[in-house]
């Protein structure tokens, strides 16, 4: 595990290579919070007696169907927590997980100082976390919002390029202190930390890239 910013670690896989990703773990007096992404066979078993020492894990988080794998079940064996995705992404995570539970694709509180933010274009799907750690708002894009070695960028198909534009548009208006987001494992950039200014300056920076 590395230490990112005030209680929030990045998680390698047990075996890294180029086709693996990272997952995310913010540790909170409230719930720690695993924000997995275990596709690409990306096992984090080596790192559960950590997240262990560090209180273990009161919500296994998705951003996406993309980050769901048969490692998801290993989770729960180890933890006893179901992972939790939005009811638009349930039905593709259950093809590869057995116990799923899942929430409504829309902007609520899914547990104290977690909001749940639907950040559709990526994935039909998809959402962010918007959560309180360690006195400051961290944003966990999944990888609506990713790095690949080079610069950031939305990952997303010209036909749901609008709905992506739509996404950054609500982002636009919502505080945070810190994005992260499950990048790959080989690359060392997955979060961000801003002020309004920067803010601001980085999500029209991805609309730019955006726009044809």
């Amino acid at each position: 595990m590395e230490f990112l910013v005030d209680n929030v670690y990045r998680i390698l896989p047990t075996k890294v290579t180029a086709t693996k990703y990272s997952s995310l773990f913010a540790v909170r007096d409230e719930g720690n919070l695993l924000f997995s992404c275990l596709g690409g066979h990306s096992s984090i078993e080596g790192s559960f007696d950590e997240i262990d020492a560090l209180g273990g894990v009161a919500l296994h988080l998705l951003g996406d169907m993309h980050f769901a794998a048969r490692y998801n079940d290993d989770v729960e064996a180890r933890f006893g927590i179901a992972t939790m995705c939005s009811e638009v992404e349930g039905p593709d995570v259950r093809r590869k997980v057995k116990n799923v539970m899942t929430f409504p694709f829309e902007r609520h509180e899914l547990a104290p100082g977690v909001e749940v933010i639907p950040t559709p274009g990526h994935r039909p799907g998809a959402v962010a976390y918007r959560v309180e750690v360690a006195g400051r708002t961290c944003l966990f894009a999944g990888d609506s919002i990713y790095h690949d070695g080079t610069d950031w960028f939305c990952p997303v198909s010209k036909k749901n390029r609008k709905t992506m534009l739509a996404t950054l548009d609500l982002l636009a208006g919502i505080p945070f202190d810190v994005l992260l987001s499950n990048t790959g494992a080989n690359n060392p950039v997955c979060h961000v930390e801003v002020d309004d200014a920067a803010r601001t300056e980085f999500i029209d920076g991805l609309r730019s890239r955006l726009t044809p």
